[in-house]
């Protein structure tokens, strides 16, 4: 019995051995399989490290990049606000500018149209005077010269036409009033005797002062004088003629037709019988 204890705990001590030999090498074995997994992902992250920091260089030159392409852009964009402010100014001041001569020329027109209701106003108060010495005046034409008259007040008053076509009128129409007083003029037309009777005649009218007239038979004869009652100047044919005055109407419309020689022709022109007249006197 004891002899084979020292056997049997050699033999325990060497199964013991052997299995903690067994162990050791199972351990070994995952321990290097750890060391090999654990190298692969040391591996793995080098290489992750290696894109991060090459990413990470690569975004850094992307960053640098656009901030230049910013600064250049923004240097860019201020020197272009700068253009545009200069430019802004500039049309501000051309605005301003154009504002005051549009504000200049504005006056000009008002100033023009108070000086054109003037010189308006003062040529209608030059055609009222004109009507009144034409209605005044011998009623020769008297419809057709009142109607220039007023027909170019009409247009004053509408402000149908400007101050110089106005001017223009009426110096046409003051000339042909002066033609119409100096001229001596021959003329056949009916006329309406002062007894409502109308006979044709021949009528000699000497400007504003006399107009005489002869019927085609050389029987009747008159000359248009103005006279003033009720307080107006009318004019009325006298047809009293003694054999004289007769005989000096004869014979001036026979030189003025050419019938008769040139020579001068005493006729009798009575003016106006009331001498206290003096409204549209002649």
């Amino acid at each position: 019995m004891n002899y084979w204890k020292p056997t049997a705990i050699a033999l325990l001590l060497f199964g013991a051995a052997i299995g903690h030999s067994q162990d050791t090498d199972a351990e070994t074995a995952r321990l290097k399989d750890e060391i090999t997994r654990l190298k692969r992902d040391i591996r793995r992250t080098d290489a992750d490290l290696q894109r991060t920091d090459s990413l990470a260089h690569e975004e850094a030159d992307a960053a640098a990049k656009n901030l230049e392409r910013w600064k250049v852009d923004r240097a860019r964009r201020e020197k272009e606000n700068q253009e545009l402010n200069s430019r802004v100014q500039a049309t501000r001041s051309k605005i301003a500018a154009e504002q005051e001569r549009a504000r200049g020329y504005l006056n000009g027109v008002e100033e023009l149209k108070v000086r054109d209701k003037i010189i308006l106003a003062r040529l209608s108060a030059f055609a009222d005077s004109l009507l009144a010495r034409v209605e005044s005046g011998p009623p020769w034409d008297l419809e057709a010269r009142r109607d220039r008259i007023l027909s170019l007040k009409r247009d004053v008053e509408g402000g149908q036409a400007a101050p110089e076509e106005i001017f223009g009128r009426l110096a046409a129409l003051f000339k042909e009033e002066i033609k119409n007083g100096d001229e001596v003029a021959l003329f056949s037309r009916p006329v309406t005797r002062q007894n409502g009777e109308i006979v044709n005649a021949q009528l000699l009218k000497i400007g504003n002062q006399m107009i005489a007239y002869m019927d085609d038979e050389s029987g009747k004869f008159g000359t248009l004088e103005r006279r003033f009652e009720n307080g107006k100047i009318t004019y009325v044919w006298n047809e009293n003629l003694d054999f004289s005055q007769r005989n000096a109407i004869k014979l001036a419309l026979s030189v003025k037709s050419g019938r008769e020689a040139p020579q001068l022709v005493p006729l009798d022109i009575r003016l106006m019988l009331d001498s206290s007249v003096t409204q549209g006197g002649r």
